[in-house]
């Protein structure tokens, strides 16, 4: 009988991917996930069966104690009834706190438990489950907080099916701002490609992730400068994407690094400075001890200097260092052993 695995990811792409790639990665178990309201959607257009589970994160005053108890108690009720179900054999935590009610009704019901940290630097909440854990699984070797007996398996990605002799009308600089875009590319990109040579201009194609609200003001300036673009709120091929770009700028969540990674890029990266416990940075700082990227503070841009250093590796690409190994083929052991480890 296919033994049964349960994905415990909500919150934001970051945690969601990841688990969406184990599943593709390794296709022996029969995979159900546990999401919150805000990833349900990411699930639901695919063929994957899920349930959404309550949770709550840390109340942030004290009237919210009450509402936030009352959701993270009836998430181990509905946990506990989903076990009791469906009798899956591990339970894997992707981060965040939607993860507690379903590990913590593991450990109630004796069920092996696994969790999994993207970033650098060990979240509050898997800080707390990883006590409870049976093990635990870090993206990367260095991991702050982490406990001396995870394990290093990189982060799930999924496999590269390459196009070969991709056309191109030009230059690609891609952006990324994360699975809802980001703010503040709408607002650097403008003065970055306008500090271009004119005679590169004509020579670029812009592929950027935006908000809604930002696409209009975005198209417009593009217009003006005459340059080439396509804007999307969210791409959901990002591979092709990726694929066909020369240059990408991105923020520093731990699956997209690892998905630039997996295609080596050159890339200009921009921390996210308000991430919990600025685990962006040290995410960033980790990437880029084998791989070719520069690492700008948004708060402190010098755009002469940036989009001079961007033209150059869009057209010349000079001094594009990356190691012969990438940390995903660095790791200790893949999560996917490690999961048949446990299930054996």
């Amino acid at each position: 009988m296919t033994k049964k695995v349960f994905l415990v990811a909500g919150g934001t792409g970051g945690h969601i991917f990841p688990a969406i790639a184990l599943t593709e990665r390794n296709k022996k178990y029969k995979y159900f996930f546990l999401v919150d309201k805000r990833t349900e959607g990411l699930v639901s257009e695919r063929k994957i069966k899920y349930y959404k589970v309550f949770s709550a994160r840390s109340p942030r005053n004290f009237f919210a104690i009450p509402i936030s108890f009352i959701k993270i108690i009836s998430g181990i009720f509905q946990s506990l009834i989903l076990i009791l179900k469906h009798r899956p054999s591990l339970i894997i935590g992707f981060g965040g706190y939607t993860s507690i009610p379903s590990l913590i009704s593991a450990k109630m019901l004796g069920i092996k438990t696994l969790i999994h940290e993207q970033n650098a630097i060990m979240g509050k909440t898997n800080r707390i489950l990883s006590l409870l854990s049976d093990k635990v699984a870090i993206t990367f070797k260095t991991t702050k907080f982490s406990k001396s007996s995870s394990v290093h398996t990189g982060i799930p990605v999924r496999k590269i099916r390459r196009k070969k002799n991709i056309k191109k009308k030009g230059k690609v600089l891609l952006i990324l701002g994360g699975s809802q875009g980001a703010r503040i590319f709408s607002e650097i990109l403008p003065k970055i490609i306008k500090n271009f040579n004119s005679d590169k201009l004509k020579n670029i194609i812009i592929i950027q992730q935006a908000r809604k609200e930002d696409k209009s003001k975005l198209i417009k300036i593009y217009n003006e400068l005459g340059v080439k673009y396509k804007i999307k709120t969210f791409f959901r091929n990002i591979y092709d994407e990726i694929g066909k770009s020369d240059v990408i700028i991105s923020r520093c969540g731990s699956s997209t690094l690892a998905e630039i990674e997996l295609f080596q890029k050159y890339s200009v990266l921009f921390p996210l400075p308000s991430s919990m416990d600025n685990h962006q940075h040290y995410n960033a700082m980790e990437f880029k001890k084998n791989n070719a990227c520069e690492i700008v503070d948004e708060r402190k841009i010098n755009y002469s200097s940036l989009s001079r250093n961007i033209q150059e590796k869009l057209f010349f690409k000079k001094n594009l260092n990356f190691s012969n190994k990438t940390k995903q083929n660095m790791v200790k052991k893949p999560i996917e052993k490690l999961i048949d480890e446990i299930l054996t």
